[in-house]
């Protein structure tokens, strides 16, 4: 992991080099190894290395290449002896290389053909002083981060905002459309960031900087560019799904530090940690994995389909594996917002899920008081290897294939719990429904005339009508009733604007890397391009990863039906925290800033109206779960940008 930044100058006028070393400290959180900054005239270059590969701690970036040409990157190479290949080096001339002379020297030979080809986080910013042209290059689903601002004299990039506001002339003003997405929770808009004129490089593209001032983007990279897998049977489309998840955990366990997993009883998690104690074990080495528990005894009634307690799923995986050893973590005495301003410094914007901060941090910092500073994760899982492939049903009405659409609309009855005209509705008329008219029926089935994003979302009313966040979700495509569509698959693996954003300040908090290798690109292609049934084969939701790995994780994982509960215990921890709750919105509400957003009389209410039960329903959850206490999360955002500024 590195910080990055960069400065070009229109103007004329040559780089100020203690801006710069503003830049190199502000981002420092980001890479705390070492730091360097290279400038030429009008044009400087900076980078901040966390060193979390061996290859990293032979890193001497900001890089120069044969051509000229001046680098800073933030990357991973997953696949560097491909790379090597294409260029024709032999991976013995490359094993002093770091990850960023490897990628600088393909770029030299073969320009921005290299980045579809690159496997693992990127986010790259590239000076040719023959051609006086900057290009930034972000990864495929946009897992590292790289934003940029430009005005008449210059144009500024970095990896996170604070490397842009230690530069003079970069203004720090709140972007009020973008903080009402944010609470309204549509995150579809991914080059607009919570500031106003700081905007990121979408995933997949690549911004090209002139001499002039001109920017210009393009996309690498899209979904319309994996081309369909045609197998010979069920078999071989199982098998093919685990020998490249088995080679994306291979990639990813390459590391200057021991490597760990987070490890529930999913089927994405297990899957990875699976796969890395095999690979392991051929090593004679050990997987540590960490799993988050409530405390002990809780029995707290939870919503159909749940289970609270990971241990029986994450003993058996233990058991079946034989060289993993599991540490259960509990964060009994955390608080729902105690790491908030921590956050806040190393993210610079808002935590869309406040309820389970801590939890996830305390993990975290476990891990590393353990030595374990790199940790396989599945978090895309749901998005590529286990996808539960209800989206495909209207897609098969329409093409004729009508038996397979009723079988698919009678196993989701029987899975889902709902009525079967519920299910008809769901599966198939809402999906071939214009969007609009849709929109229309659903307003008029509601038992309120107020919008969607209501029930959940602590926004002040009218600010949420004035900042217009309907139309701008129609704009972005943000549905914000969540219906089944046809394109979902590749939409949810990007659904998140601030992904990268939010991995950088992880990694800044914890130092701690997460790696997940259910979304290597290899994998993503795969599993977008295996024909949709094989996720409902023979009667069974998500059956290709079930199938896939068959014999290596125990039957009580694979064929299980119910969900685990992120931290199960919040209500608990929130009915603990009730006077210091109180006295959050008491300062909340001496801001103008915050109540012309965020409705505080709704908080009030929420704190008085107490519930004595009903927490696990739906209503109780989106009330003081999602509405309370993203309210106070989002307005102490507001308070901590307002002291900041």
């Amino acid at each position: 992991m590195s910080g990055i930044a960069g400065l070009v100058r229109f103007d004329g006028r040559p780089v100020n080099r203690s801006e710069l070393d503003r830049v190199a400290n502000a981002l420092r959180r980001y890479g705390p190894d070492r730091s360097d900054i290279v400038m030429r005239g009008t044009v400087a270059l900076v980078h901040v290395l966390m060193c979390m590969t061996s290859e990293d701690c032979l890193d001497n970036q900001p890089l120069q290449g044969r051509s000229g040409a001046l680098m800073t990157a933030d990357l991973r190479l997953d696949n560097r002896d491909d790379v090597l290949a294409k260029i024709g080096i032999a991976p013995q001339e490359a094993m002093v290389w770091a990850d960023s002379r490897v990628v600088l020297t393909a770029w030299e030979k073969i320009g921005d053909q290299i980045w579809p080809l690159l496997r693992g986080p990127f986010a790259v910013a590239i000076w040719e002083p023959q051609r006086h042209t900057l290009t930034l290059a972000r990864d495929h689903l946009g897992l590292n981060v790289v934003m940029w601002h430009r005005n008449a004299r210059f144009f500024a990039f970095a990896s996170m905002p604070g490397g842009l506001f230690a530069l003079n002339d970069v203004p720090r003003q709140l972007n009020e459309e973008k903080f009402a997405d944010f609470l309204v929770l549509n995150h579809a808009d991914h080059a607009t960031t919570i500031y106003r004129d700081i905007f990121r490089v979408p995933p997949a593209h690549v911004m090209r900087v002139t001499a002039d001032g001109s920017v210009q983007q393009r996309r690498f990279w899209s979904a319309t560019d994996i081309e369909p897998v045609t197998l010979a049977s069920d078999e071989a489309y199982a098998d093919g799904l685990r020998s490249r998840l088995d080679q994306a955990v291979r990639r990813q366990l390459r590391s200057a530090h021991p490597v760990g997993c987070l490890l529930t009883g999913g089927l994405d998690s297990s899957s990875v940690g699976a796969l890395a104690a095999r690979a392991l074990a051929e090593q004679n080495k050990r997987l540590a994995a960490f799993t988050g528990v409530p405390r002990a005894g809780f029995d707290g009634r939870l919503p159909a389909g749940t289970y609270a307690d990971e241990t029986p799923y994450v003993e058996a995986i233990a058991r079946k594996l034989g060289n993993v050893d599991v540490e259960y973590v509990r964060d009994d005495a955390g608080s729902t917002f105690t790491s908030l301003e921590r956050v806040f410094i190393a993210l610079e914007a808002p935590v869309r899920n406040p309820g389970n901060l801590d939890w996830m941090l305390t993990i975290l910092r476990h891990a590393r008081a353990r030595g374990r500073r790199v940790l396989l994760g599945g978090l895309y899982g749901n998005s590529t290897i286990s996808w539960d492939g209800w989206a495909q049903t209207s897609a098969h009405l329409k093409q004729g294939r009508l038996l397979t659409a009723l079988r698919q609309w009678r196993l989701y009855y029987r899975r889902t719990g709902h009525s079967g005209s519920m299910a008809l509705g769901k599966l198939i008329v809402e999906p071939l429904m214009p969007k609009r008219l849709a929109d229309w029926l659903g307003q008029r089935h509601r038992t309120t005339p107020t919008a969607p994003w209501q029930g959940h979302s602590p926004i002040n009313a009218e600010f949420g009508r004035q900042m217009g966040v309907d139309e701008r979700a129609r704009k972005f495509g943000h549905d914000f009733l969540y219906r089944l569509r046809p394109d979902e698959r590749f939409t949810r693996l990007t659904a998140v604007d601030y992904a990268g954003d939010w991995f950088a300040a992880e990694k800044a908090v914890t130092g701690v890397e997460v790696r997940d290798p259910t979304a290597d690109i290899d994998v993503v292609s795969y599993c977008l391009g295996v024909p949709a049934e094989q996720y409902l084969a023979e009667g069974i939701d998500r059956s290709l990863i079930r199938r896939a790995m068959w014999g290596l994780l125990p039957e009580m994982v694979l064929t299980s039906r119910l969900s685990g509960l992120q931290v199960p215990d919040w209500n608990e921890r929130l009915e603990s925290q009730r006077h210091t709750l109180a006295r959050h919105i008491n300062e909340l509400s001496s801001s103008a800033l915050v109540r012309r957003m965020i409705d505080v009389e709704r908080l009030e209410r929420a704190l008085k109206n107490w519930p004595t039960s009903g927490w696990h329903t739906t209503e109780v959850f989106q009330e003081y779960n999602l509405a309370l206490m993203r309210g106070i999360a989002g307005g102490r955002f507001l308070r901590w940008f307002e002291s900041s500024n």
